[in-house]
């Protein structure tokens, strides 16, 4: 996977995340309060609709740290 930064690398690591623990979208969604299909909006269209916001819930879905969800695992996401 080729190296960027900023709003296509976190999608790009949520992906990852997603496909690392063997989940599917769809669940991940759910659990994180989402319909599937605005998940899957979220995850595939470039209109950057990943908000803020939306990051403590989609990493309670996943399980994971937030800073794992930014790919900074060991820094701290202030």
């Amino acid at each position: 996977m080729e190296k960027h930064s900023g709003y296509d690398a976190i999608i790009d690591n949520i992906k990852m995340l997603i496909s690392k623990k063997g989940m599917k979208q769809s669940v991940v969604a759910e659990r994180a309060g989402f319909t599937p299909q605005e998940f899957s909006n979220i995850l595939n269209e470039r209109r950057k609709l990943l908000r803020i916001e939306f990051m403590p819930p989609i990493a309670k879905a996943l399980d994971v740290d937030m800073n794992e969800l930014y790919g900074v695992e060991g820094k701290e996401v202030v």
